[in-house]
């Protein structure tokens, strides 16, 4: 577990009025695996040291006082250069959608991340090869149809939890076998585990 001086510098400040998240790292090594902001755009303003973003199949560095844009269903990770670096991400919601023929399949597994839907179930609702599927749906949009779901899992982990439920009845909610599973994939994708989260989540009801 992280210690307490390292959760101090992670705050998740969400306006629910207006569906914007600002996400505040300050001196952190965390580094962000490969995801993307469903209808969102995500600005990442570097406020000290530098990361290594891959947006798409881009690489770039940003220092501080450099920032970065990054459009709605686009994958890209984040990695620290530097020892260690501060940063403030900004996400907003958008109306803008990336068309695909994997709509229809991403639309049911962001709406219900918690079903269990197999390989072949997947490829039926697209009317193609369970192999041919997933050689597509990563093409398309960066994550193979499982790590999709793990995100989109984490993603109402994290609603859950900023409305007040313990992290073991959202471990159940979520579709996870249990408690320690939600936890090691909770961290890998966000940072810090769900408690930490918890703990560090700020929200406003601003009209």
């Amino acid at each position: 577990m992280q210690s307490a001086d390292r959760v101090k510098r992670l705050s998740f400040i969400e306006d629910s009025s207006a569906g914007i998240e600002i996400v505040s790292l300050e001196h952190v090594s965390i580094s962000y695996p490969p995801h993307t902001h469903t209808g969102h755009y995500a600005i990442g303003i570097v406020t000290d040291g530098e990361v290594s973003i891959k947006i798409a199949d881009q690489v770039e560095h940003c220092r501080s006082g450099e920032f970065f844009v990054v459009h709605p269903d686009v994958c890209h990770s984040i990695s620290p250069v530097s020892e260690c670096y501060s940063m403030i991400t900004l996400c907003i919601p958008c109306d803008e959608t990336a068309q695909g023929k994997f709509d229809i399949l991403k639309k049911r597994i962001i709406g219900n991340p918690e079903l269990e839907m197999s390989v072949d179930e997947m490829s039926r609702k697209v009317h193609i090869s369970s192999f041919h599927m997933i050689r597509s749906f990563a093409s398309e949009n960066g994550l193979t149809p499982h790590k999709f779901q793990m995100q989109c899992r984490i993603r109402k982990a994290q609603d859950l939890l900023k409305k007040g439920y313990r992290v073991s009845d959202v471990a159940q909610m979520v579709g996870f076998c249990d408690q320690s599973h939600l936890d090691r994939v909770f961290r890998k994708q966000v940072g810090i585990t769900p408690e930490e989260f918890s703990r560090s989540a700020i929200l406003s009801n601003a009209d």
